[in-house]
């Protein structure tokens, strides 16, 4: 039988007097590996805090039979843990010996010192934001050979995929466990889709054929009644039982109807999956370009202060297609974007380009409109399309109507997304934009990428969404920018 490391018993956590998440009973065992998902806001952070001993303002119990390493998401350097630094580590993670240390570098660092201090606990918040991918690959090595029991948080499917052999889904208040990892739970979730879809389909068939019965059962009572109708009060002795008896049956046949009528009732409380529409972006006519390739680069260098970042490369990026630029942090991925979009020296851009460019929580959102309101005053696409948009992010038909100044940072990073592609335009640059964004949200922006009838131009070390999303894939090494797909 397996080790107990770990029970969560009535757990109960609620903010104010809104309700995060109830848990009955959940256990976790020496060697599982398992990963919490959820929407931004269900309360990822929150349970891995209570496992830490990081968070006291819950009901419930829990019972810790092992010690637990924390890594939270955002924390300053324990000069404590020198002493004991797995230096051999830092050094493979290319963490340099300064202090003036990038995000990714900072993350680096506070990984390596957390898994220099071995214990049979880790708990792990998204230990990837930041991570190039030869970081991320290293870090899924490292664990693949931990021992004990590891509990994460994270949005990257690659990572999840890696390492998970169960799922703890936060949402609509509660906890779900499923076995295996993301793919597995992928498929576990189409399933239950298409379970809903079935009962969907059957409550319809159910609701059609009470209705035909219930107007067969009225017709039949008020033909009765209209036979009655006219008949004298001269009603022979020997015809008086079968009047009762026709009395008798009209009355069972409205009372039939009626049963009929409150289950029907029933029925429609049921409650049933939301239909949601393909989404399609059409380009205006103003925004359709005819240049095969409208983005171009002749002998491009970029320099930062004395780094040359590229030197001296040469591209061509076709029309309509969704291009992916990667490489390891400090390459220059987000340089060679800032110089695209400002046509820097060499590049080549086709004069009817417009480009919008995705700059997560760059602006606030200020005023009593609605979100679907706001987001109209900048588009051309019909309110059917926005509405589809937003509910494909999460968004219910109420929160649609929710004035944007009362939106959350979640909520209206979500807002930001969708007016990136409700503006018109015919390119669209998106730099790192999975970082910090929930699996629900990420899923819907493969499907704008998809619907979306431009060119894309993206950065991305989230190697799944890179693989699900970009016809093209370019990686910048060694000061080059060379075509891998």
């Amino acid at each position: 039988m397996n080790e107990l490391t770990l029970k969560l018993k009535n757990i109960s956590v609620s903010f104010g007097n809104k309700d995060i998440f109830d848990i009955e009973n959940m256990s976790a065992y020496m060697n599982d590996r398992i990963a919490i998902t959820g929407n931004n806001g269900a309360g990822k952070s929150t349970l891995l805090k209570i496992i830490a001993g990081d968070f006291n303002d819950f009901t419930g119990e829990v019972q810790r039979e092992t010690e637990f390493n924390y890594l939270s998401q955002t924390g300053e350097r324990d000069e404590s843990t020198d002493d004991y630094m797995d230096y051999e580590m830092l050094s493979r993670m290319n963490v340099p010996e300064n202090e003036n240390l990038s995000g990714g570098e900072e993350t680096k660092l506070r990984l390596v010192q957390t898994l220099s201090d071995y214990k049979t606990g880790l708990l792990l918040d998204e230990p990837t934001t930041h991570l190039d991918h030869e970081s991320i690959e290293y870090l899924i090595r490292e664990l693949e050979y931990y021992y004990g029991t590891l509990i994460f948080v994270s949005h990257d499917r690659h990572f999840i995929n890696s390492l998970a052999t169960k799922i703890w889904e936060v949402s609509d208040g509660t906890v779900t466990e499923y076995t295996g990892n993301y793919n597995d739970y992928e498929e576990i979730k189409k399933q239950e889709k298409l379970e809903l879809e079935r009962e969907h389909a059957n409550v319809l068939k159910e609701k059609d054929r009470m209705n035909a019965a219930i107007n067969k059962q009225k017709a039949k009572a008020e033909k009765m009644m209209s036979g009655s109708k006219g008949k004298g009060q001269d009603i022979k002795p020997d015809r008086l039982s079968s009047s009762k008896q026709k009395d008798t049956v009209q009355k069972q046949a409205f009372k039939t109807a009626k049963a009929m009528e409150s289950r029907m009732e029933q029925l429609q409380e049921t409650k049933l999956p939301e239909s949601r529409e393909e989404l399609e972006f059409p380009l205006s006519k103003t925004m359709e370009l005819h240049n095969k390739f409208p983005v171009m680069g002749q002998n491009v260098t970029i320099q930062r202060g004395s780094k040359i970042l590229l030197d001296n490369v040469s591209f061509q990026f076709p029309l309509g297609q969704t291009i992916a630029v990667t490489g390891n942090n400090g390459t220059g991925k987000s340089s060679f974007l800032a110089e695209l979009v400002i046509e820097a020296e060499g590049f080549d851009i086709s004069p009817k380009v417009t480009i919008e460019q995705y700059k997560q929580m760059d602006y606030k959102l200020y005023g009593n409109e609605s979100t679907v309101q706001f987001l109209m005053k900048h588009t051309e696409l019909q309110e059917s399309v926005v509405r589809s948009m937003l509910v494909s992010l999460g968004f219910s038909p109420y929160e649609v109507m929710k004035p944007v100044s009362k939106l959350s940072g979640g909520e209206a990073t979500r807002v930001s997304l969708a007016l990136m592609f409700v503006k018109p335009s015919n390119i669209i640059i998106l730099d790192e934009p999975t970082n910090f964004i929930d699996l629900g949200t990420i899923e819907a922006l493969e499907k704008f990428i998809k619907a979306y009838q431009g060119t894309i131009i993206l950065t991305s070390h989230d190697r799944f969404f890179v693989e699900r999303t970009a016809d093209l894939i370019y990686k910048i090494e060694d000061k080059k920018l060379q075509q891998i797909k």
